[in-house]
């Protein structure tokens, strides 16, 4: 599914509309888990000895004293500080630009997604036609300002409403032969590398015996 976003930056001198959508479109293989009688068995989930089905567990807001609340009527609390839920951004603010090593060497990224220009929601095919190239030349023009600079632009990007901690978003030059294109990537932490090597290793030739249990599935 494709979510609307407004991109700025007043640097440059950059205003466009896109669309963004999750780049993982891998879906993973259901497996099955058999007895020695060729049996299937499945993982379920037990509540004293009963097997309870699936759907009939809920959840819910309630106190120690088993009253029930809505969401609307609670407040949440990081330590002493009231916090508030989070709101999807629809208008990404590039605050600034960092090298591409921090892309990949520096930062934990959690999520891709890539972006699109967008037809703006005109109703015409000609003023839809109009927006889709006014949006695609803006975002030709960070595209060229980020290859050329070697750099990522950042700003804080939320893809959904979902939790309490804001995230920032790593804004990609992509190109593939001829085609290009734009990403993001949504900051989750830095990396922090404790295990680094100065010494350059001796070589050593190790001989392994291979143990079969099983295809071993890889993506690729």
């Amino acid at each position: 599914m494709a979510y609307k976003l407004a991109i700025t930056d007043n640097k440059i001198g950059l205003s466009f509309n896109v669309k963004f959508e999750n780049l993982a479109k891998y879906k993973r293989p259901e497996i099955v888990a058999k007895n020695t009688k060729g049996e299937v068995v499945k993982n379920c989930t037990v509540y004293q000895g009963t097997i309870l089905p699936k759907g009939s567990t809920q959840k819910k807001w309630m106190d120690d004293t088993g009253k029930e609340y809505s969401k609307s009527e609670l407040t949440f609390w990081l330590e002493e500080q009231q916090v508030q839920e989070l709101s999807q951004t629809k208008n990404m603010c590039i605050d600034g630009y960092q090298p591409l090593k921090n892309y990949t060497d520096n930062y934990v990224i959690s999520v891709f997604y890539e972006i699109f220009p967008s037809d703006n929601d005109m109703k015409k095919d000609i003023d839809r036609q109009r927006a889709i190239q006014s949006n695609t030349f803006q975002m030709r023009r960070l595209w060229e300002y980020l290859k050329q600079n070697s750099v990522v632009a950042r700003g804080e990007f939320i893809p959904s409403t979902k939790g309490f901690v804001a995230s920032d978003g790593y804004i990609r030059a992509i190109e593939f032969n001829n085609k290009w294109g734009l990403e993001v990537g949504v900051f989750k932490e830095e990396k922090v590398f404790q295990h680094l090597q100065e010494n350059k290793p001796v070589a050593e030739v190790v001989t392994l015996t291979p143990v079969t249990q099983g295809v071993r599935i890889k993506r690729i």
